[in-house]
């Protein structure tokens, strides 16, 4: 027979296309009728509780019908199942599991399936009757869909295929003849789980004349044979999008075989050649469906609906005012506006503390200070106890112990941290605070009224470790301990010093925090040891051969512990680092995949979260980042240092008023510690409320006086406001504090709008050689060198500028700041 639609020849027993998947008529044969009892004609009963009304459609599968359900006296879709296809028990029981699955799905874009039974010789399924065409219609109706009905479409057929994900339900058999169109355009996926049941029987599926699946809409795994996963029905929704906007799917030809070749040896051709008129951000979205490598695709559909949600926003960071206007007769430098010395001490800074400073710090909003502390860090007693625990000092052979040092300290604040009468210091920032200073400079640095500190000693594979708690405030030891062990049950250890300490900061914890307390992120020794000695590693990350070796402990205590997720949240924090520093795309790509990995691993880690939304702002994916980051902080709702990044991410996406209540909540959490201000600083500072900023700012030099930040981004602010030689004190003073690109970059600019250009070289210069894979660093460069006469040497940085900005646009196309400074 040929089809009715494209016309394409088919057997005669075929019930759909095999090119375009349209029903075929039905045919008048008497004989098929009598060997076909899944044939029914519309007024008759179906048992005693269904009358046919009409034949919806029909497939390989089976025919759907309207039917009125006379004990429930409403309307329904019912599905009578082939006899060949359920031949055997097996098949049967494979059947009743995935519908029993499918069933467990529940969202407004999903047909409910509401029962299972059999008439006779028949078996059936009833599901919700919606009244209106399916998707397949549509589109030969209105070829190419407006843009709006696309979108809400893509986005309704985006939320059912996450839903369906979520249960590990795949589809393996999405078109639009799957998809139905109710009332207010609002979709319903249908046929879920019935592929998978058929998928072993496909000898008798063979014999019926039917697909596995509809070719027209197959993914290229489908096509080779491979094992379809929820990847494969991202494919075939790509597919759809793609007919949507264009009016025909990108692979066709004269055979259903050319189709399936195309399919898996060219790249569909771009949609936007088809349809001008579509935006880039819709056509990126299509393209990474029907990429032929599944692991290149996006890897789970609430990835699909983040970005029709978030992509349309515009991506800005920018802010108007405050710059001088550049005109030929005044001969204005042309390399800049105000927005460059903030991506210095603002953007810059933010990515440079992500390394210096602990990115989750624990803490619980009902025990917070006043908005407006004591001059000092550190927080009075009868606010709560602000607890820092610092790593133990080694006493002999630091390479040896070194790293279990760190980990006694990790493992500890880790504890600590699910007890709601605790507020806790990430380590990060407990590490590099130098423990030779006053206690009362400890708590200052790190807004901690109370510090856990001890030794480390060993011989062999014997340990001996005593610890102290102190109380900053009152500068006196409210308890001490010795502890010996084993370094081979360094887990038990951690157990063993973890009750002591409670009693000693007068805790009660309830039975699910000692529940809490007692799981460990692995049971695997070895691979515990590993991830530490890849801990210790990162601590040293400014040499990236440390960072190279991290990676390496980490892939070895995979091997130990292939379940072990903070080990890939690890691999992709030294990951990302190398993305940082080398600008390359493979490392963008592995941090993801790895902080995916940790992901499905540990789905209810917020370390693990906040990794991958810090990966995903890393490369320009800032609403799946704000996603990430928002469940990280339902987990986990008392991280300061989670609000700040939620802050940040609002900021990338332009959503300012709630970037600063975000960085606000974060103060409100701890208004001891200097990092909040900071922060707090440098988002006022982006929606251009200087005073704010200048305030935020003087706050992080009362807490912390000896922190040149405060100093550099006070600087800053002046800066912006064209204060250019009040800036410069506070640059020196920052430098004075602590030498860093950022401040010799600063310190640049300022001479620099002073027209003091020699001056300007050697300030930039530092800047690049401390920092040389940047291009905004290079860029400024460039143009000290021309201002100042030195025209071959500008031309060669610019040429090293243009290419550091490509190499980041490669990574993140939407990268304002590299578009920006390419075009300068």
């Amino acid at each position: 027979m040929n089809c009715p639609q494209c016309t394409t020849a088919n057997p005669d027993f075929a019930e759909s296309c095999s090119h375009c998947g349209t029903p075929m008529p039905i045919s008048d044969s008497a004989t098929i009728r009598v060997v076909d009892p899944t044939a029914l004609s519309a007024g008759t009963d179906f048992g005693t509780r269904y009358r046919i009304e009409s034949l919806l459609g029909q497939g390989g599968m089976g025919r759907v019908y309207k039917a009125y359900d006379k004990t429930l006296d409403r309307m329904i879709a019912l599905k009578v199942v082939r006899q060949g296809v359920m031949a055997d028990a097996e098949a049967l029981n494979r059947f009743k599991q995935e519908l029993l699955l499918a069933s467990k799905i529940s969202h407004t874009n999903i047909l409910r399936i509401h029962d299972m039974g059999e008439d006779g010789e028949v078996k059936f399924i009833t599901m919700a009757y919606v009244e209106g065409p399916d998707l397949h219609h549509i589109l030969q109706e209105t070829p190419k869909l407006p843009f709006d009905r696309v979108v809400n479409f893509a986005t309704q057929l985006a939320a059912a295929l996450a839903a369906a994900q979520a249960e590990n339900v795949i589809h393996r058999d999405l078109k639009p003849q799957n998809v139905l169109v109710g009332k207010d355009d609002h979709l319903y996926v249908s046929d879920f789980g019935l592929a998978r049941s058929f998928e072993e029987s496909a000898v008798q599926m063979t014999r019926t004349g039917a697909f596995m699946g509809t070719p027209r809409y197959m993914s290229p795994e489908q096509v080779e044979g491979k094992p379809a996963d929820l990847r494969s029905d991202l494919y075939a929704y790509g597919l759809i999008l793609y007919e949507m906007v264009t009016g025909n799917v990108p692979f066709t030809g004269d055979s259903t075989l050319k189709v399936m070749y195309q399919r898996i040896q060219e790249k569909p051709k771009n949609p936007k050649t088809l349809n001008p008129d579509l935006p880039n951000w819709f056509v990126q979205v299509i393209m990474r469906c029907l990429e032929r490598d599944p692991a290149v695709r996006y890897q789970h559909a609430d990835e699909i609906v983040l970005d029709l949600q978030g992509a349309r926003s515009t991506v800005s960071t920018s802010r108007g005012g405050g710059g001088i206007p550049r005109t030929v007769q005044i001969q204005i430098p042309q390399f800049t506006n105000n927005r460059w010395i903030w991506a210095i001490a603002g953007v810059v800074a933010l990515v440079a503390l992500a390394f210096t400073i602990p990115y989750t710090r624990h803490l619980i909003p009902g025990l917070r200070g006043p908005k407006t502390g004591p001059v000092s860090g550190v927080p009075p007693i009868e606010s709560g106890r602000f607890v820092a625990v610092l790593p133990l000092q080694v006493l002999g052979d630091e390479s040896q112990l070194g790293y279990l040092a760190q980990g006694i300290q990790e493992a500890l604040s880790t504890k600590l941290f699910q007890l709601k009468d605790i507020r806790v210091t990430g380590t990060d920032a407990a590490s590099k605070v130098n423990q030779k200073q006053p206690l009362v400079k400890i708590g200052e640095a790190l807004g901690a009224n109370m510090v856990v500190q001890g030794t480390m000693q060993g011989s062999g594979d014997k340990i001996r470790i005593i610890l102290k708690l102190e109380d900053v405030a009152n500068n006196k030891e409210l308890w001490s301990q010795q502890f010996d062990g084993v370094t081979g049950d360094l887990l038990t250890l951690e157990d063993e010093i973890y009750n002591p300490l409670l009693s000693a900061l007068n805790v009660n914890p309830t039975n699910d925090e000692r529940a809490n307390a007692g799981v460990h992120a692995t049971e695997n020794i070895a691979a515990y040891d590993l991830y530490l000695k890849g801990r210790n590693a990162m601590r040293g990350q400014q040499d990236l051969k440390n960072v190279e070796a991290a990676m390496n402990f980490y892939q070895d205590a995979l091997k130990n512990d292939p379940g072990f997720a903070l080990a890939y949240a690890g691999l992709s924090e030294a990951s990302l680092v190398n993305y940082r520093e080398k600008k390359d795309a493979f490392w963008a790509q592995k941090a993801l995949a790895a902080a995916q990995q940790a992901e499905r691993l540990n789905d209810n880690s917020a370390e693990v979260h906040f990794v991958l939304g810090r990966v995903y702002l890393g490369t320009g994916k800032t609403a799946e980042a704000i996603a990430e980051l928002k469940r990280a902080l339902v987990i986990e709702p008392n991280s300061d240092d989670g609000y700040a990044g939620l802050g940040r991410a609002y900021l990338a996406l332009g959503e300012k008023e709630q970037a600063l209540q975000a960085y606000e909540k974060a103060v409100q959490i701890n208004s001891y510690y200097w990092y909040n201000y900071n922060q707090l600083g440098n988002a006022y500072s982006e929606v251009g409320d200087y005073d704010k900023a200048l305030t935020a700012y003087k706050r992080v030099t009362e807490l912390e006086p000896d922190n040149s930040f405060g100093y550099l981004n006070l600087g800053v602010v002046y800066f912006d406001q064209g204060k250019y030689q009040e800036a410069i004190p506070y640059f020196q003073k920052s430098l004075q504090i602590q030498p860093s690109y950022l401040a010799y970059s600063n310190l640049g600019s300022a001479y620099f709008y002073l027209k003091k250009y020699p001056d300007s070289v050697p300030m930039f210069e530092k800047a690049v050689e401390l920092n040389p894979n940047d291009q905004l660093f290079m860029g400024n460069l460039g143009d000290a060198y021309r201002w100042s006469g030195q025209r071959d040497k500008a031309n060669a940085t610019y040429d090293k500028a243009i290419a550091l900005a490509y190499k980041e646009l490669e990574v993140n196309p939407k990268s304002t700041d590299a578009l920006q400074g390419l075009a300068m």
